[in-house]
């Protein structure tokens, strides 16, 4: 049996892919931790088993990009669909368990993966205390079909009868009835303004002193030839700790996404003005990406490339502003925040103009991507929250006190060489806890620096976690 095409890639899906193959965008990974009400073990053939149902409704799981063999860099690859699947080349059994999660993705970072054409761009890395890593290539999936992917695994676990004795892995027959999500363009409307398109071409030509980035700390810059390697840091906040945050935000008319980079903001303010070159910054650029599902109707725990991003400069605090070291609720910049998810909120509709402006991109992607080697980042800081686990989208448990759950949910993502100098991600789990990481290249921030980043930022979340009554 041999693969069968499906559908031509959408403008997103294809940059991905040219930014992926050239190396500058690492996978994405979404981890969960397991749990069973009774103890039963998360064997090989009960993942099995249930993985067996998640990849027969998900088509991606089974779907490979087919470049162009004229242009792969200027034409659109095909998507085509695998005539079969051994789950055993893909899953990989750790004896080590959570606690060593942060080397776990520091070494998957270290390198881009080198994926054989016969199987699927994704693998799992299952830890001994129930713990799985979905590694994914960018190209597949945006960051929220990651934590779709563990809503479908956590209700195939939930559908299972008894004990499973046996499965070889082996996924022949596979389904041909279930298509693909429709590429973004397909799905809403991705047209771009003149105004828009003048505003890119002129950030295209004008001279560097002339565009607001060359006053905003930025981190190192690009290096000139494609390098690896990350350091990933991870914070994890129990439900309770989760759910105070969370309504401190509220009170203060923000969300978590625009605390975080309030405080982001604090930390990094006090941290440029150290720096000897400090005069010569004004601003610190950020880049949130922006799910459009809400406006595509996409499932929450489908799988697809329904995402954008919105950039903005913001002014570096000035030097009266407390450090994180004395963050409180009483000293803490909620205007800032609440402005900033205002901002968010306003502009999520017009942030897919990024994606259609894709299509003005008539060099081809990979000359383009190219272009920013040896040249100053884009961004500060990326804040990608996936929101809350999809609870309403999973199967619920089959019989109380005997059935599986997810305790914890870690979403990570690196563009060491062309990306921000730090990437955070955010994500809620089934237990309301929270996980949040920080991600740097090696060449992208000074490692010390880096370091000082991490200890300020989560000295900046426990000022907010001290004000609450125990």
């Amino acid at each position: 049996m041999s693969s069968h095409s499906e559908r031509k890639a959408g403008s997103l899906e294809h940059f991905q892919y040219v930014r992926t193959q050239l190396g500058l965008s690492l996978w994405v990974t979404v981890s969960a931790k397991y749990r069973h009400d009774a103890g039963a073990p998360l064997d090989r053939s009960t993942l099995f088993v249930a993985l067996e149902r998640v990849v027969y409704a998900h088509p991606a799981l089974v779907s490979r990009p087919m470049p162009c063999p004229e242009a792969p860099s200027i034409l659109p690859f095909t998507w085509v669909r695998l005539p079969s699947l051994d789950l055993n080349r893909v899953v990989d059994f750790y004896e080590e368990d959570s606690t060593h999660l942060e080397s776990i993705l520091t070494s998957f970072y270290a390198a881009p993966v080198q994926c054989p054409d016969d199987l699927p761009l994704w693998k799992l890395f299952v830890l001994s205390d129930a713990t799985i890593v979905f590694a994914y290539d960018h190209t597949i999936a945006d960051g929220q079909s990651g934590m779709g992917f563990h809503a479908a695994l956590l209700s195939a676990l939930r559908q299972l009868q008894g004990p499973v004795l046996y499965h070889s892995g082996l996924l022949s027959a596979l389904p041909e009835d279930v298509a693909l999500v429709p590429p973004l363009e397909d799905s809403m409307d991705v047209s771009v303004p003149f105004r828009v398109i003048a505003g890119a071409l002129y950030n295209t030509y004008v001279p560097s002193f002339l565009r607001r980035n060359e006053m905003a700390w930025a981190g190192n810059p690009v290096p000139k030839s494609i390098t690896h390697g990350s350091v990933i840091h991870i914070l994890r906040y129990p439900p309770k700790d989760a759910a105070w945050l969370l309504q401190l935000s509220r009170l203060h008319s923000t969300t978590i996404t625009g605390t975080l980079h309030a405080l982001a903001l604090v930390v990094l303010s006090g941290l440029i003005r150290t720096l000897p070159d400090a005069n010569i910054y004004r601003s610190i650029a950020t880049v949130i990406p922006v799910s459009l599902r809400r406006y595509t109707g996409t499932s929450p725990i489908a799988f697809c490339n329904h995402v954008s991003s919105y950039s903005a400069h913001h002014s570096l605090l000035p030097p009266s502003h407390k450090s994180a070291a004395t963050v409180s609720v009483e000293t803490f910049p909620w205007h800032l925040a609440a402005d900033f998810s205002a901002t968010l909120k306003r502009e999520a509709s017009r942030s897919v103009y990024l994606v259609g402006l894709l299509k003005y991109v008539l060099e081809g992607y990979e000359k383009y991507l190219l272009s920013f080697l040896g040249k100053k980042r884009p961004a500060a800081l990326e804040i990608s929250n996936l929101g809350p686990f999809p609870v309403d989208s999973v199967e619920k448990p089959s019989s109380p006190g005997a059935s599986w759950r997810i305790d914890e949910v870690i979403f990570a993502h690196t563009l060491p060489v062309t990306g921000a100098a730090f990437v955070m991600g955010v994500s809620g789990a089934e237990s309301g806890g929270l996980g949040v990481t920080i991600t740097w290249g090696k060449e992208a921030v000074d490692q010390d620096f880096a370091e000082a980043f991490v200890t300020g930022f989560a000295a900046g979340i426990q000022g907010l976690l001290a004000s609450r009554e125990c």
